[in-house]
């Protein structure tokens, strides 16, 4: 087992690309954590984490504001999806 100091062991990540040149990358590690990365886009910051269903959903949004990064959401309009993105 690994000391509280070590670094996981990474076992896999997955690049994802985005809108606007950016991307997603998807970083898992042996003890089943996971890393979430945007590369080549605006400073970003967390503004909402909710458990459903058994899992995590993490919402970021592009930092620009602050405290008030929660109203920078803008709306996908793709295939029926009705959730700020």
């Amino acid at each position: 087992m690994a000391a509280a100091d070590e670094r996981p062991v990474e076992i896999g990540k997955r690049d994802i690309p985005l809108s606007g040149g950016r991307t997603l990358r998807v970083t898992e590690f042996g003890n089943g954590s996971i890393r979430i990365a945007v590369h080549t886009g605006s400073p970003y910051v967390i503004t909402g984490l909710e458990q459903i269903d058994g899992g995590a959903v993490l919402r970021i949004s592009p930092g620009r504001e602050g405290s008030n990064a929660h109203k920078n959401w803008v709306r996908d309009h793709s295939e029926g999806d009705d959730v700020p993105s």
